[in-house]
């Protein structure tokens, strides 16, 4: 009865990829209306297919993932030159993340990209956005549902690409440059993750995500630490990270992307498949797993330290990003430890993370619409002249800091529980600095959140006026999914492997 109720999965599969990668090209030729015309058709294509690809995924009940796979490079013996399909609970995560998050960026940027911002003011290139944006959104499908991991680099390869597009679109000195920055060193990160596919090769024979784990201890875990540098480039940890507090040179609907939904998340999820397809000969390495978290923990405590120099509100937020990307890691570290709830507390807080920090980043973006401006220390009194904006941001202030019942309490909890569950004087020390990284972002948070939207109105807040309807509705969406967001991915977390 399974077999049955999966048969024709990998159509909604292929139209997830490829609806987008249609939308993108038709999006291209036009302008203005036109472009947002198309660019809201690849995206709700996705949607729609994806939704299929879930609906199939999860009421045929299958315990074993759904896979497909054809040899596109015969020349290459075994299962080595197969590229394919892979749909499990964490490809479905990533996957809801990402298409659901882009089909509102697309939605918000409709009317953010107009003559009417007061911060950019845009006449044309709506079909060059469309088209990177569309394309990034198909490149981060196909790496989630990537079977092995040459497939995986294709696309993450293809995500660089696209982020040093987006980063770049305003075309300015700025832009450029923080464009430049981004290519150049996520791009070292995948000159990494290239020696790790020619150890996997040399030595397993093939690219699956348990290849280095079938390789001589030795080169196992040379290989490890390849694919963790890489991630850490593509997810701006320490010491990676400056490229991602530049990246806000972007249209903010593509910082949200960025930061919520792509890029930086495929750094996080290439560690999760890398573990979670070789856990046991992982865990049986208990000190990398403890090293990978407390690196993560470094990289929290000094985006933590950067929350209090910031004046730009989209640059405190990509270092709270960059801080929720050490939760992340730090998660997957103790996974790999062989503490299995924290790589589950990982994997919730990917979606977690991505509605709360979209919402934070749109709302942001329709601020600095309104005003002209995201500066701390010149805006005030926003509540008064834009209300359900200021609801939205306490929302997203809320859910990005762990306030039950909003959406990353759960994955913090559940955190918190892992590092109890690995004991010892480590888990306490390591218990202690998420309290405390915990307690001042959540300070802060109210800090910037009462200077910007209670007291009198600035001069720079004078004359605003509430967001148009459209980016109220997409605010309102991710005010929702911010509540509904744990009993989305619940069902989806992996079982540990056995």
């Amino acid at each position: 009865m399974a077999m049955m109720e999966t048969v024709g999965w990998q159509w909604y599969a292929a139209g997830a990829l490829l609806l987008p990668v249609l939308g993108a090209m038709l999006a291209a030729t036009q302008k203005g209306r036109g472009a947002d015309t198309f660019g809201t058709l690849g995206a709700s294509g996705a949607l729609l297919a994806m939704l299929g690809l879930l609906a199939t995924f999860s009421h045929a009940g299958v315990a074993a993932p759904l896979r497909a796979t054809w040899s596109l490079m015969p020349w290459l013996p075994g299962e080595a030159g197969e590229f394919g399909l892979l749909i499990d609970g964490l490809c479905m995560i990533l996957l809801i993340v990402a298409v659901v998050i882009g089909l509102l960026v697309v939605l918000f940027s409709a009317e953010y990209l107009s003559p009417r911002n007061r911060e950019h003011v845009t006449e044309d290139g709506k079909g060059r956005y469309y088209f990177w944006l569309l394309m990034f959104l198909a490149a981060m499908v196909g790496l989630a549902m990537s079977p092995n991991l040459l497939q995986m680099f294709v696309f993450w390869e293809l995500t660089t690409i696209c982020s040093w597009a987006l980063i770049s679109f305003y075309n300015t000195r700025e832009a450029n440059a923080a464009g430049y920055k981004a290519l150049v060193m996520t791009g070292a990160g995948g000159v990494l993750f290239v020696g790790a596919l020619l150890l996997a090769y040399a030595f397993a024979g093939d690219f699956g995500f348990d290849a280095l784990a079938r390789a001589p201890r030795e080169v196992a875990v040379a290989g490890f630490l390849m694919l963790l540098v890489a991630a850490w480039a593509k997810a701006a940890q320490v010491p990676f990270f400056t490229w991602l507090p530049d990246a806000i040179a972007a249209p903010t609907p593509i910082s949200a992307y960025l930061h919520a939904a792509a890029m930086v998340k495929a750094g996080v999820f290439l560690m999760a498949r890398v573990i979670h397809g070789s856990y046991i000969a992982v865990s049986a390495l208990p000190g990398l797993g403890v090293g990978v978290a407390v690196a993560a923990l470094v990289t929290m405590l000094i985006g933590l330290y950067f929350y209090f120099l910031q004046d730009d509100l989209n640059r405190l937020l990509a270092f709270s990003t960059i801080t929720h990307l050490g939760y992340v890691l730090f998660g997957l570290g103790l996974g790999a430890a062989g503490v299995w709830l924290g790589f589950q507390a990982a994997m919730l807080h990917i979606m977690m993370h991505g509605f709360a920090k979209t919402l934070l980043f749109l709302v942001v973006g329709g601020v600095a619409y309104a005003t002209g401006s995201r500066s701390i220390s010149r805006l005030s009194g926003l509540g008064a002249r834009m209300p359900w904006s200021s609801f939205a941001f306490g929302v997203g202030l809320m859910a990005v800091c762990g306030i039950p019942p909003l959406s990353c309490f759960w994955s913090k909890v559940l955190l918190a529980g892992a590092v109890v569950k690995l004991g010892g004087g480590v888990a306490m020390l390591l218990d202690v600095s998420l309290v405390i990284e915990a307690t001042l972002a959540l300070f802060w948070f109210l800090r910037v959140g009462q200077r910007v939207f209670f007291g009198e109105p600035s001069a720079a807040a004078d004359e605003a006026v509430e967001v148009p309807r459209p980016m109220a509705a997409v605010i309102g969406a991710l005010v929702v999914l911010c509540l509904l967001a744990p009993l989305i991915a619940l069902p989806f977390l992996p079982p540990q492997p056995i």
